[in-house]
């Protein structure tokens, strides 16, 4: 038996987020600490250190066929969410900063609590884009999708989606150094690669679809890395 069996409810996104929404709602309402912002920014960082805790279980135990299944699965909501959470992790920035505005002691708690936010939220953001690599890698194309896939595809075929998926069970749009499917630590691998030299080493992208969201993680990252130096000048 998986040693990790207990993990399979957290599979889906719902019950992560009802498990860290729980925590973080917790540490708000209880932590006895008179600031908001402080009260805020503890609550965020339980939260997300949850969140991540659970996903990354998730992903180190996935194999190439459970990443499938499960980025498959979490394809229908998980728009929204990644949305959600860039939204939120930038807003969470601005929160970091009315902390640190006041805060000049280095090693004050507040300050601390401030790089463990900003250390989070640079986590989840690039968690949630590996997710939606794998969701996008994974998902059914669509038949505009396949035809530029397949130039040659008779036209008759490119109405039905589902019959092509018999033919490519998959978009793709990456194309790792080995023969065989990836699972989500090769997503990990693609992602924090892109975010910490944005360049995509020994990983080509081969269709356009892949190369928009590539190009949107790139702006977003880099705008993320502008904020947080801006905040390490403000200090300093």
């Amino acid at each position: 038996m998986n040693p990790l069996h207990w993990l399979q409810p957290l599979e889906e996104p719902a019950p992560r987020w009802m498990l860290a929404i729980g925590a973080a709602g917790t540490i708000l309402l209880f932590l006895p600490l008179s600031s908001w912002e402080l009260r805020l920014l503890s609550a965020w960082d339980v939260g997300v250190l949850v969140l991540l805790l659970l996903i990354w279980l998730m992903m180190l135990n996935a194999n190439a066929e459970q990443t499938y299944v499960l980025a498959r699965r979490q394809e229908m909501n998980h728009q929204a969410i990644f949305l959600l959470v860039i939204f939120v992790a930038f807003a969470s920035l601005f929160v970091i900063a009315g902390v640190l505005a006041r805060n000049k002691d280095l090693f004050s708690p507040e300050v601390g609590l401030a790089i463990v936010a900003i250390f989070g939220s640079w986590l989840l953001l690039h968690t949630m884009f590996t997710l939606h690599y794998a969701a996008f890698y994974y998902r059914e194309p669509t038949a505009a999708e396949f035809s530029e896939i397949n130039r040659d595809a008779p036209d008759t075929e490119l109405s039905d989606v589902s019959v092509l998926a018999t033919k490519i069970p998959y978009l793709g749009g990456l194309e790792f150094s080995d023969d065989e499917p990836p699972s989500y630590l090769d997503f990990v691998y693609f992602t924090f690669t892109m975010a910490m030299t944005s360049q995509t080493s020994d990983v080509r992208i081969v269709n356009s679809a892949m190369r928009r969201l590539a190009l949107g993680h790139a702006v977003v990252s880099f705008y993320f890395y502008s904020v947080i130096l801006a905040l390490a000048v403000s200090i300093i």
